[in-house]
């Protein structure tokens, strides 16, 4: 369960730097800052997912 919560995190938040990356560049309006600012949430969400689940790689070697 850990490796598959490890896994979606990091697919995730590839998707959304994707999606970021895309975006970024043409901010015309208000709603676009918004979408942007969630984006960011997302990839913060996500990398503290991939921080609790990382111990696993920890937990295989011993």
């Amino acid at each position: 369960m850990k490796l598959f919560s490890l896994l979606l995190s990091i697919l995730v938040f590839f998707i959304s730097l994707y999606f970021f990356i895309e975006k970024v560049s043409d901010i015309d309006t208000f709603n676009d800052v918004i979408y942007i600012s969630l984006l960011i949430t997302l990839m913060a969400i996500c990398i503290t997912g991939v921080i609790i689940n990382w111990d696993f790689f920890s937990n295989k070697k011993k």
